[in-house]
């Protein structure tokens, strides 16, 4: 691990946040690459609140409004039908339909855009990335 040694901290950060929302690599495997005890992680992962980047970045839209789907037709098809429900999964899938972008959706194509980019100029994909991380950061502290 001589190579990681070298990097500096925020490069070292960097490339733990990437494999962790990127890759199926467990905490203790980025943790051996990158020369940081397991402490040093959660708190870098605390601090940057990571969990909530990776769980915005799983969950889409087109998901939960597949989920809403098909619970509606799930008690559409019941023999009861229950009112209440349906109205407020009607109304979720609406307001779900309506909603112009998340921030899964701000984190899916930044994602995109810098793995195109990457094969281009790394350079370049490298800077935009760090102003796409911030801006995101901006989002999720936001609310």
């Amino acid at each position: 691990m001589a190579k990681t040694e070298k990097l500096n901290r925020d490069t070292k950060r960097e490339l733990a946040l990437e494999m962790y929302l990127n890759t199926d690599k467990s905490q203790k495997e980025i943790c051996k690459m990158v020369g940081w005890t397991e402490a040093t992680f959660i708190t870098h992962k605390e601090k940057g609140q990571w969990a909530m980047l990776k769980g915005a970045g799983n969950i889409t839209t087109a998901t939960i409004l597949k989920k809403l789907y098909l619970k509606l037709e799930n008690l559409v098809d019941a023999d009861k039908i229950d009112v209440d429900a349906l109205v407020k999964i009607t109304r979720g899938i609406d307001f779900m339909s309506n909603k112009k972008v998340t921030i899964s959706h701000h984190i899916n194509c930044a994602k995109e855009f810098t793995t195109w980019l990457l094969s281009r100029d790394a350079a370049m994909a490298k800077q935009i990335n760090n102003y796409q991380r911030e801006f995101i950061n901006g989002l999720v502290s936001n609310g």
